[in-house]
């Protein structure tokens, strides 16, 4: 049922490209193929596609809730001493477009993505956002053609086993909430107050630049492809200015 509820059937003969691109999907990832219809789909993006329905963006959100699972699954397993707050930041870790539009650039997921003319001269193979989408779509076109127990292997080979280098690395690091905690430990109640000052560009490429505000004086002002990663980037700016004012 569940496979009938995201998957449109229909099999047509496939142009050389799409055949070529199963067959590295195949050889990157490891992974049989026994319904090709469901990767072809994950692969497909809204540029290309008829209706929104025949693109990857329903298999995306499949591919959203089982990586969900699948990561706090193992979250609560290796990690026994975190309380829920520290288990959900380093979900929220895992899960992001960073991360995972990482795991496609190095699975070279882009160059098989099937997409615009206008799209591919636009950069839409390198995008993070595309690549997030594309690599929730096809983990769930995994799960519907092999199963839980197959995604979970294939994320223990390629994710799981760098959370631990994640959540260390400063890259990655939640810098709000270190913001925070830098504040409380100091005893410091002056208020912490991010502003979006631009949203600009169009839908698929925007650029937001945040301001960030302690008692009225700015410490931090960044700008990222989204709201979130710009605040990180204001928040680090603070914590470094903030360490340096006392010395």
């Amino acid at each position: 049922m569940l496979k009938k509820i995201f998957f449109r059937p229909g099999q047509k003969a496939l142009l050389p490209e799409r055949q070529q691109a199963l067959g590295k999907i195949r050889e990157r990832l490891g992974w049989k193929i026994k319904n090709r219809q469901y990767f072809l789909q994950a692969l497909k993006h809204r540029s290309v596609a008829g209706r929104h329905i025949d693109s990857n963006e329903r298999l995306e959100l499949l591919g959203d809730s089982v990586l969900g699972l699948l990561v706090c699954e193992y979250l609560y397993i290796t990690r026994p001493k975190d309380d829920e707050g520290q288990l959900t930041e380093v979900r929220s870790l895992v899960v992001s477009k960073k991360i995972l539009a990482k795991l496609a650039k190095e699975l070279g997921v882009g160059e098989l993505l099937e997409m615009s003319r206008e799209e591919v001269a636009s950069g839409g193979r390198y995008k993070d956002s595309i690549l997030c989408d594309a690599m929730e779509s096809l983990i769930a076109a995994y799960y519907l053609d092999s199963g839980l127990k197959a995604v979970r292997i294939f994320l223990q080979k390629t994710l799981f086993w760098q959370i631990t280098h994640l959540s260390s690395h400063e890259a990655y690091k939640n810098f709000k909430g270190l913001l925070q905690e830098y504040m409380q430990s100091r005893r410091d109640a002056r208020s912490v107050r991010y502003n979006v000052k631009a949203d600009a560009g169009p839908e698929h490429h925007r650029t937001f630049e945040v301001e960030l505000k302690i008692a009225r004086k700015r410490y931090g002002l960044a700008r990222a492809g989204t709201k979130k990663e710009a605040e990180q980037l204001a928040a680090q700016q603070t914590l470094e200015k903030l360490k340096t004012e006392i010395g």
